[in-house]
């Protein structure tokens, strides 16, 4: 950095500054102050020097010139992910974690987040126009394009009166062999009103041969348009790879000579030197019959098991080359790739490894991968998911496929459907190489009131309320075994570790804990000589539960009949077909036997309680479209299984009981003084129900 020298100030001044301090010296040294206040606080970057020359000018956002470099910056990028691998990694980075695995609704209504989700789901599977991928695929496929070509959209389209959606690569946004003649308002296939607000993308049709053809203007209310832009004046994204494009290319370029340099060293086995500069015909690797090159003379080659062996004159001389890589040149491909990494701004030991990082480095590299990450989830967010989900769902309420949420209390129409469009998208869960650590950090932090459930599950991708609801089944079903095999239920899951010290804790873990525990080790000391329960033999309509899939299996006869209505649906013409999207969705689940949840089973019993009715319709003998939807969703049997499911699953809520126990001193200090083993901790827990019941003086 060069110092500040008055000196040169002084000197430098030009000759009416001379002048004026002859004649005026009060003015004149104003003057050399001002010169010297102007030296001290300018930009040195901004002055040209001998050895710097700073950028004078420079180009807006969308200009010609600015187009044209972000189009070559694009076809650089994609020739490096098509052929460069550590360029490739950093694309698939972006797919493996910015593409959600699930969406879950948050309406309010348990039923009505069913109902949506359901229908959401279902669209998922079959919302790509050219019918070839899932919305997950097409997700997957636009974040890992987006990094390299700048941006791509999604054009929503109606097929049929259904919606659809075609995922548009950046290269067919705009044409880019016609540059330099569009009207003011238009930036590449972005078309703009007078306040500079998108009202329509221009989209072409590429051939094979790259022609580009049969323009479209999709209205910007229909057009996705997924970009990170990172100037305010941006209306096409630039590849992420614009900053370290130079260096991937020179990386790319010096790997590829090291390979041709360690495989040319690799090949030779010997160098010879002889007078003649020929091979000896004693030597044992002389080829028989000797090689003789067409213009007569003898070839200075010859094949060894392990290589080539040339052969040189004396007068001949040959640079070895030193071993292949070095030390210096591994540590200088090192430092190319943290160039890149910070170029694409992600962490090198997350795009690359972290082979020579150490313990807190290594937790750092991925505490800012998982932002860089969730910046971008955001990103997609915005420009994609949360827009393309909305029109669908109020697209399929408007068509009534699905209902209109219930209405709360004092709830507009529109807040309703706004809140019918609440949910919440499952991203791949959080970036992190020290799961003990953050999981005990989360589970105090859950503790102390800090951290909710739901934000924990929502950090490794899943919901809260869905674990919850597993973990009660589970404990249901352990219940239930252990009543079946006559067995405590400590001995097929113990769920503490430690017998309670005092009476709140015993009270919160339950009065047959210990019981069970002493239970449990009786029974797993003495002998089983009782032989297991012979099956139950049941007829079809008994009810099958399927504890790993959380749910209710659908008989055989239900089965029948979902296959029935869907034969039938299928032979009649279009303007007699019945069964909504859901309607069909649900007659698969069955014919695919599907567990149910409960919550789709008790939907099942109030649509039949609903269309019961239907049964009297003037097309009802005819199989119409009340026919196909009874039995597209199990029929009478459908409706026999689901009204028994309901009724036992009411029998069970209305049977629960809660016990409320007051906390007495005496008890207290026995448990905070003693130190108890299983038979004291028995028997003070018995001591202490018998005065929780006692009743006062």
């Amino acid at each position: 950095m060069d110092t500040f020298d008055a000196r040169k100030v002084i000197a430098s001044a030009p000759w009416y500054d001379k002048a004026i301090s002859a004649v005026a010296p009060a003015w004149g040294l104003k003057r050399l102050e001002a010169r010297v206040q102007a030296e001290l606080f300018s930009y040195n970057a901004a002055q040209t020097s001998r050895l710097y020359a700073p950028k004078q000018y420079g180009n807006p956002s969308e200009s010609s010139a600015t187009i044209r470099d972000r189009i070559v910056m694009m076809w650089e990028a994609r020739d490096l992910v098509e052929n460069f691998p550590e360029a490739r990694e950093i694309s698939r980075k972006f797919g493996n974690y910015l593409t959600p695995h699930e969406y879950s609704p948050t309406t309010g209504d348990r039923d009505y987040n069913a109902i949506v989700s359901d229908y959401f789901h279902n669209w998922c599977r079959y919302c790509d126009f050219t019918g070839r991928h899932t919305f997950k695929k097409l997700v997957q496929i636009a974040a890992e394009n987006r990094p390299v070509d700048g941006d791509c959209g999604f054009a929503m389209r109606r097929v049929d009166g259904e919606l659809k959606i075609q995922l548009i690569s950046g290269t067919r946004i705009g044409n880019p062999l016609n540059i330099g003649a569009e009207p003011e308002n238009y930036y590449h296939g972005v078309v703009t009103d007078e306040a500079g607000r998108p009202v329509a993308y221009r989209i072409f049709r590429v051939t094979r041969e790259g022609q580009y053809v049969d323009p479209e203007d999709i209205a910007a209310g229909n057009f996705f348009h997924y970009f990170d832009p990172f100037r305010a004046d941006q209306y096409r994204g630039i590849t992420d790879f614009h900053a370290a494009i130079r260096t991937a290319r020179m990386l790319y370029e010096i790997l590829e000579a090291e390979k041709a340099g360690v495989r040319f060293s690799s090949q030779q086995a010997a160098l010879i030197f002889s007078d003649r500069g020929t091979a000896n015909s004693r030597n044992l690797f002389t080829p028989s019959p000797a090689s003789v090159l067409p213009n007569g003379q003898q070839q200075k080659n010859e094949l060894s098991e392990i290589g080539n062996i040339r052969y040189f004159g004396t007068a001949d001389k040959v640079e070895v080359m030193p071993a292949r890589p070095s030390s210096a040149f591994t540590g200088f491909v090192q430092h190319l790739m943290h160039e890149i990494a910070i170029g694409v701004g992600i962490p090198e030991g997350v795009l690359f490894g972290t082979q020579n990082y150490k313990g807190p480095s290594v937790r750092a590299d991925f505490a800012a991968a998982d932002r860089v990450f969730t910046r971008h989830q955001g990103i997609l967010q915005d420009k994609v998911l949360d827009p393309i989900k909305n029109q669908v769902i109020l697209d399929a309420i408007a068509r009534e496929e699905i209902p209109a949420p219930p209405r709360k209390t004092g709830e507009t129409l529109v807040q309703s459907l706004k809140r019918a469009t609440r949910g919440e998208w499952r991203f791949p869960a959080k970036l992190t190489i020290d799961i003990g650590r953050e999981s005990a950090a989360n589970l105090n932090e859950n503790r102390q009131g800090a951290k909710s459930l739901q934000e924990i599950a929502a950090e490794e991708g899943t919901d809260a309320f869905g674990r919850l609801e597993q973990i009660a089944i589970e404990a249901s079903f352990v219940s239930e075994l252990a009543k079946t095999y006559n067995v405590p239920e400590t001995a097929i899951r113990l769920v503490t570790n430690a017998l309670p010290s005092t009476p709140a804790a015993a009270a919160a873990v339950g009065e047959k804990a210990g019981a069970d525990a002493a239970a449990a080790q009786v029974a797993s000391s003495a002998p089983t000589d009782t032989p297991p329960p012979a099956e139950e033999q049941l007829d079809d309509s008994r009810i099958v539960i399927d504890f790993a899939e959380d749910g209710y299996v659908p008989n055989a006869a239900m089965v029948a009949n979902a296959k029935r209505a869907l034969e039938v649906r299928d032979s009649k013409p279009a303007s007699q077909r019945g069964m909504t999207s859901v309607g069909i969705a649900r007659a698969r689940d069955i014919i695919n036997k599907r567990a149910l949840s409960e919550d789709t089973v008790r939907r099942m019993k109030a649509y039949f309680d609903r269309h019961e009715i239907d049964k009297k319709g003037e097309t009802w003998d005819e199989q119409g479209k009340g026919w196909q939807a009874w039995n597209g969703w199990g029929g009478d049997a459908g409706q026999t299984w689901a009204n028994a499911i309901v009724e036992r699953l009411n029998r069970r809520e209305n049977s629960a009981e809660t016990e409320r126990v007051e906390l007495r001193s005496p008890v207290e200090a026995e448990f905070a003084q003693r130190k108890l083993n299983s038979a004291d901790w028995l028997a003070s827990l018995a001591n202490y129900a018998k005065q929780s019941t006692e009743p006062k003086a």
